[in-house]
C-alpha cells in the first residue's frame, strides 16, 4: 500500500486525537515528520505533542511543542505550540517555568483571543501564576 499523503495522515491523526487514540495520533505525526514535508512539519509536531501529552509523556510533549514553535515562531499555530509547552510543564509539576512560558506567550501575542486565550487563562490558574 502506498503511504498516505501528509495532509491525510494529519487528518487521520487529528481524528485519532479526538478519539483519545494516542498511539494512532503519535504514529500519524511521526509519519508526517518522516516524510520531510516541511510545510506540514509544525502541524505534525503539534499533533505529536498532543499525542504524547495524552500518553502523559509530558517531557516528550514539551519537546514536540517547542520544536513546533521553533519551526515557525510567528506562524498562526505558534501560540498553540507555546501553550502546549506550558501545559506540558504543568504536567511535569514545573509551574515556575510554565508561568514564564505563559508570560512569554502573553508578551509575544498580546491580542490572543477566543479559545486560545481561554486555554491560556486556564493554564495560568492551574500553574498558580501571579
Amino acid at each position: 500500500a502506498a503511504p498516505r499523503p501528509p495532509q491525510r495522515a494529519l487528518a487521520d491523526g487529528q481524528a485519532a486525537l479526538g478519539r483519545r487514540d494516542w498511539a494512532a495520533a503519535e504514529a500519524a505525526a511521526r509519519e508526517v515528520l518522516a516524510s520531510r514535508d516541511t510545510a506540514r512539519a509544525a502541524d505534525a509536531q503539534i499533533l505529536l505533542g498532543g499525542a504524547l501529552a495524552g500518553k502523559r509523556d509530558f517531557a516528550g510533549a514539551a519537546v514536540a511543542y517547542d520544536d513546533a514553535f521553533r519551526r515557525n515562531p510567528r506562524g498562526s499555530r505558534a501560540p498553540e505550540a507555546m501553550l502546549g509547552v506550558a501545559n506540558a510543564l504543568i504536567g511535569l509539576n514545573n509551574n515556575r517555568d510554565a508561568c514564564a512560558q505563559l508570560n512569554d506567550l502573553r508578551s509575544r501575542f498580546p491580542n490572543l483571543s477566543g479559545p486560545s486565550a481561554t486555554r491560556a487563562a486556564d493554564a495560568r490558574r492551574r500553574a498558580q501564576c501571579r
